[in-house]
């Protein structure tokens, strides 16, 4: 990234509403000012921030841009928000996550902040982070935060079958789903504190999530789950479109 064009990034971002906590967006902008550009394709550049990332992930990203475009149909949407995703590969200890993270939808851009060991598991083939957090720029108008990270681990794992991503190792799917989880799973609640707080309710959270979506994919198609998706509220739209109630739906996905 040039001295110019990495000042207009930060400028951009420093004139966002603020409504997340001052030391992360602080730990991100630290990210978005130090890092050095390693290479850039058609859909994707890549940076570097205390991490040596190898020119050869490019592929993978470029790769997995076009997957998920195939999938989803949304390219445009991400074109949107830019003519690139600007993935940052840095020695941050925090999780992997999109621009403003879970505040994403009130100020999106088509940045990504991925960790080492996001970035060194997606070299060896068996992380699939990186395409989660993708997955996010393409879907990132959202209602239902379970569907949300349902959805970009669906994504992800149709990238990279049976890899860890996320909060969770390879084979998460198998794992049963605590019963707490169940009440958040497709509906408008926001993620319960637990999701930052307590990391096996993270990666529960997480997992039943994913088996939600892809059970209501495997039921009626991607197209229709993403009428769902973009309803204001899903809650109203599962009778219509799955012939079923929320939570006889999720009964049947998690048993």
């Amino acid at each position: 990234m040039t001295p110019g064009s990495k000042a207009a990034l930060l400028a951009l971002c420093l004139a966002s509403p603020v409504s997340w906590a001052q030391r992360e967006l602080d730990a991100d902008l630290a990210i978005l000012d130090q890092a050095r550009l390693v290479a850039a394709g058609e859909r994707v550049a890549i940076y570097q921030r205390g991490v040596a990332v190898e020119p050869a992930f490019l592929q993978l990203a470029e790769a997995a841009y076009r997957r998920l475009d195939s999938v989803t149909g949304r390219g445009a949407t991400v074109a949107a928000l830019g003519p690139k995703i600007h993935i940052y590969v840095s020695d941050m200890r925090a999780p992997s996550h999109v621009w403003r993270a879970y505040d994403h939808p009130s100020d999106p851009k088509a940045i990504v902040f991925l960790n080492r060991r996001a970035y060194e598991g997606a070299i060896r083939g068996d992380n699939a982070t990186y395409a989660h957090e993708m997955a996010h720029l393409f879907t990132w108008r959202y209602s239902s935060h379970s569907l949300r990270e349902g959805l970009a681990d669906f994504l992800a794992l149709q990238i990279h079958p049976g890899a860890a991503v996320g909060p969770n190792p390879p084979g998460f799917e198998s794992e049963p789903v605590p019963v707490e989880v169940t009440p958040y799973l497709g509906t408008r609640l926001p993620p319960p504190p637990q999701v930052i707080s307590d990391e096996h309710f993270r990666q529960s959270y997480y997992a039943a999530s994913y088996r939600f979506v892809k059970f209501l994919v495997a039921r009626a198609g991607m197209q229709t789950f993403l009428k769902l998706y973009d309803s204001a509220d899903p809650e109203a739209e599962y009778a219509g479109l799955y012939g079923a109630s929320r939570q006889e739906l999720v009964r049947e996905a998690v048993r």
